[in-house]
């Protein structure tokens, strides 16, 4: 992101696009809530479909520091859960992607393309993972039943909010919990966990909430 309007752009857009959804956002209205005229945001961003453009790359790029390789050797499996809830919280600053992504995909072609590579490396970075463990015999999980668990993280991480929606349930805070319980719930009992981290994830599960744990600062470094 060049200049410092090219950024604020990208950051209001992306704060009306959440909170009211893309399809209900026009330019003017980014550059209203800027307090700029439309000439000058046209000026730096020729359209609204280059501002989704530069705000999934963002993401990705966003993911790619997430998922690159000296992050995920330090995940440990007693990490794993921790390291989900980063993903998640990633995936919120953007959610406005996950929202309706059919829509997305069908008005922004290019907005498509990059959204499926930010979706490859999101699973390619979890099977790596599983992989991992599984060689440890840290998870019981045959190579097909780490694909598919690798599918149903996934598609938790990206759509569980949807159904949130639906439920009114429109707390960033609490789908993210919700969503981190369903993982938990559903991969668990897989797991070779110490008594101790096991009884500290099946608490944050029976409370949805993991406010109280305390995982490795596997970002760091």
């Amino acid at each position: 992101m060049a200049g410092k309007t090219a950024k604020r752009v990208l950051v209001t857009a992306l704060a009306l696009f959440n909170e009211h959804g893309e399809n209900s956002v026009t330019s003017v209205d980014i550059a209203m809530e800027m307090d700029i005229s439309p000439g000058n945001l046209y000026y730096h961003f020729k359209g609204k479909e280059l501002i989704v453009d530069a705000l999934i790359e963002w993401h990705n790029t966003e993911m790619q520091q997430l998922f690159r390789p000296a992050t995920l050797d330090k995940v440990t499996v007693e990490d794993f859960f921790y390291f989900l809830a980063i993903v998640i919280d990633k995936l919120q600053v953007f959610r406005f992607l996950y929202r309706s992504p059919a829509d997305i995909a069908e008005k922004y072609p290019r907005a498509k393309r990059l959204h499926k590579s930010l979706i490859k490396q999101l699973e390619a970075g979890l099977y790596g993972l599983l992989q991992r463990f599984a060689a440890q015999q840290q998870l019981a999980a045959t190579s097909a039943q780490q694909r598919m668990m690798v599918d149903l993280i996934s598609m938790i991480l990206t759509q569980s909010s949807q159904y949130d929606d639906l439920r009114a349930v429109n707390d960033p805070t609490s789908q993210k919990f919700h969503a981190l319980s369903l993982i938990m719930t559903a991969l668990l009992p897989r797991f070779a966990l110490d008594e101790q981290t096991l009884s500290q994830l099946q608490s944050a599960i029976e409370h949805h909430s993991m406010a109280n744990l305390t995982g490795n600062d596997v970002l760091e470094g």
